[in-house]
């Protein structure tokens, strides 16, 4: 059996082998460059898009990113105490082979009898092989080294570091382990046919078990979310939408295409080396980049042993990871006894309007907390404007699209737009437009009515927009016109800055019509005078042109590109 010698550790266990990243500090711009990438371009914003960075999730959605984000800060406290991080800033943890080790301490004890020395330094007698399974750790006893090695399609190696979070997981974090272990099955089947389809090796789902701890709606003191623990510019780079309505970084399915995309970039950059790969997606291409070039050296257990740029939790990453393989699939040999969850058969089903979750139930015939369970994506208690895609029990979908049909846009959800005016509390916003105040709250997942301020703008949902709109225009969500909605004269202090009103409503013929003569007017002459709520995305969009198009006609780059004037002309065409 290959073996090799490493810094941090003696003899060292070599199988076959397999990346993402993202820094703990605040989205390493410096380290990432993709994390301040904009948004797709195939993606014009969504109303409400403005908004997502300063309005929380639902209440019912919050509290499951709460839980998730305990855990998850429960997990690094212990790391902490155990001095696998550091526990301040600026202080250092312990890196090398002295691992917590005093005489008192049952991981010393471990971690000696695993180097074959006493508490002294002092060499055992007749200790095991150097780098053996039995030497290094007795819960492999009686599994040959072939057996083990085919085991594995990411290389694992056995060290120090690795027992070190072998016996962390046993004993200072096993509950939260075993509940890990116990939500792996409900998402590993689908999560290997993604890596399969990539040509990656299946066993780095085991990156999403430390990352998230196979949790849908983990959130870390970085931002990062989801399965795969993405920050927001990276997942744009790699196709998830994160907005007012939805985060797609908790979609199992989508999350898990995107993490796979990154992770064969990742493999590339660094010419199969999956150590560097694994050390990235924890910390960014940057700064493994440096490191490798700062302390001269490509080897990841040299840049852990003596390497200075890599921060103590990139440098326990890889063998952090190594330790959650072995464990997972070895449950029982290291104490884990647990009732595994079953993956979830589900039907998808395509929702054209913005529909309250406990209407799709209803019609689905099935709870409202299974819906959310199989759509952890959503921020809201519905669907967002402009469709989307549901996952529903299996055997249920035809039954929902059934009742789904039957129902009038009244019985479903609309909404509009309000850019809150100074001297506009939410009890005259909820009167002008016949809503409650507690709806505009939930929808809006605001807590306190002091978070309510002039120039803030509120997304209102609207039972029956059709009937209480004079007029209106279906927008697309990708693309088609824009038109303001003219609210009641009732309630003429709503500034309504766009709608999406369901697909059912259809606008009046002489409105639509109207509209569309105005664009091919436009269109002919060449030139499109900007109107409020203009960008260049629903302009594009509008003449069936691209933004890059739109740029290159009109000399726009920088900042002038993301400043159009209300009231500027600019060129669509060629003519």
């Amino acid at each position: 059996m290959p073996c090799r010698l490493a810094t941090v550790a003696a003899a060292l266990l070599l199988f076959a082998g397999s990346a993402r990243a993202e820094d703990a500090d605040a989205q390493h711009a410096a380290d990432a460059p993709h994390a301040a990438d904009a948004q797709h371009p195939a993606d014009p914003p969504r109303p409400g898009e403005a908004a997502k960075d300063d309005a929380p999730d639902d209440p019912e959605t919050q509290a499951e990113v709460d839980k998730s984000a305990a855990e998850l800060e429960a997990v690094r406290k212990a790391e902490e105490k155990a001095g696998l991080l550091p526990q301040a800033p600026g202080a250092a943890a312990r890196d090398g082979l002295q691992v917590g080790i005093d005489a008192a301490d049952p991981l010393a004890r471990d971690l000696a009898a695993a180097l074959g020395t006493g508490l002294d330094g002092a060499q055992l007698a007749d200790p095991a092989p150097s780098g053996s399974v039995s030497a290094r750790l007795p819960e492999l006893l009686g599994i040959s080294e072939d057996e083990l090695r085919a085991k594995y399609d990411i290389p694992v190696e056995l060290n120090d570091a690795v027992v070190a979070y072998i016996r962390f997981f046993q004993t200072d974090t096993r509950e939260a382990f075993g509940r890990w272990l116990a939500r792996s099955t409900r998402y590993l089947p689908m999560m290997r046919q993604v890596l399969e389809k990539r040509g990656l090796p299946l066993d780095l789902v085991y990156l999403s078990m430390i990352e998230s701890g196979f949790s849908s709606y983990a959130y870390s003191f970085a931002k990062a979310a989801g399965l795969w623990q993405f920050m927001v510019g990276t997942s744009r780079r790699y196709g998830l939408l994160t907005d007012f309505w939805v985060d797609e970084r908790r979609d199992p399915a989508k999350s898990t295409e995107a993490a796979a995309k990154y992770l064969a970039d990742l493999r590339a950059r660094y010419h199969g080396d999956w150590y560097l790969a694994w050390a990235g997606y924890n910390a960014g291409e940057g700064k493994v980049d440096r490191a490798i070039r700062n302390d001269k050296s490509k080897d990841f257990w040299m840049l852990m042993g003596k390497g200075r740029t890599l921060r103590a939790e990139t440098k326990h990453y890889v063998p952090k990871l190594i330790a959650a393989a072995l464990i997972a699939k070895h449950p029982e040999r290291f104490g884990f006894h647990v009732t595994f969850e079953q993956p979830s058969e589900m039907d998808q089903v395509r929702v054209p309007d913005a529909t309250d979750l406990h209407v799709v139930a209803k019609a689905a015939g099935v709870s409202f907390e299974q819906v959310r369970d199989l759509n952890p994506e959503l921020r809201r208690f519905c669907t967002p404007p402009g469709g989307w895609t549901l996952r529903l029990p299996k055997g249920t979908g035809e039954t929902f699209a059934a009742a789904y049909e039957k129902l009038g846009p009244g019985d479903r959800l609309s909404f509009v737009e309000h850019k809150v005016e100074k001297g506009e509390p939410i009890a005259k916003i909820a009167r002008a437009y016949g809503v409650a105040e507690a709806a505009i709250l939930r929808t809006n997942g605001i807590k306190s009515y002091r978070q309510i301020k002039p120039g803030r703008m509120l997304v209102i949902p609207m039972a029956g927009a059709s009937r209480m709109m004079a007029g209106a225009q279906l927008e697309d969500r990708r693309g088609g016109a824009r038109a303001a909605l003219q609210p009641q004269a009732r309630r003429p202090q709503a500034q309504v800055a766009s709608a999406v009103v369901a697909s059912s409503v259809v606008a009046s013929a002489a409105v639509a019509s109207s509209v569309v003569a105005s664009a091919v007017a436009q269109a002919k002459a060449g030139t499109y005078r900007v109107k409020p709520g203009d960008s260049l995305w629903t302009i594009a969009a509008r003449f069936s042109t691209t933004v890059d198009k739109l740029k290159r006609l009109n000399g726009l780059t920088g900042r002038r590109a993301r400043a159009l004037q209300v009231g500027q002309t600019i060129a669509v065409n060629d003519s």
